[in-house]
């Protein structure tokens, strides 16, 4: 009997494919527990406009998620630090990058995502990647200047 899955089922397939199982299982097991529908025209039909509205929405929050990252990679953060005969007092957390990030720019990043950051506590400009969603990579350029 050919069924629709609608929950990965283990050692059948994922979610939303149409799979051929053993009538007994299908009636005894997948059917009464919900975990599939058998596979009619009609239902086939309705999973095929149901992928292509996912893609659809899956295409559109990439470009989203493209457009954010063009948006972040055209920001400069600045910050000053204390210093005294070169040598640097303070430093940049992530805290701080994500908390500038939100208050001037409006844009809510997630500190955990910011890829191999050590607090900064020199002087210069520095760049930082970002991993957003979709295996898309920002760099936030964060420039840090002397109070003086």
């Amino acid at each position: 009997m050919q069924v629709i899955l609608l929950q990965d089922v283990k050692n059948y397939g994922k979610k939303d494919q149409v799979v051929e199982v053993s009538d007994g299982y299908a009636m005894n097991y997948l059917l009464p527990k919900k975990l599939a529908v058998k596979a009619s025209q009609e239902s086939i039909n309705l999973l095929k406009s149901k992928i292509k509205k996912e893609d659809i929405n899956k295409k559109a929050d990439i470009e989203k998620t493209q457009k954010l990252k063009e948006a972040i990679e055209a920001i400069t953060l600045n910050f000053k630090l204390a210093q005294k005969d070169g040598k640097s007092f303070g430093s940049v957390s992530q805290a701080q990058i994500e908390e500038k990030m939100l208050k001037e720019y409006q844009i809510k990043i997630d500190k955990r995502k910011l890829l191999k950051h050590e607090n900064l506590n020199q002087i210069g400009l520095f760049y930082i990647k970002l991993k957003l969603d979709f295996n898309i990579e920002a760099t936030i350029n964060v420039k840090i200047e002397s109070k003086e």
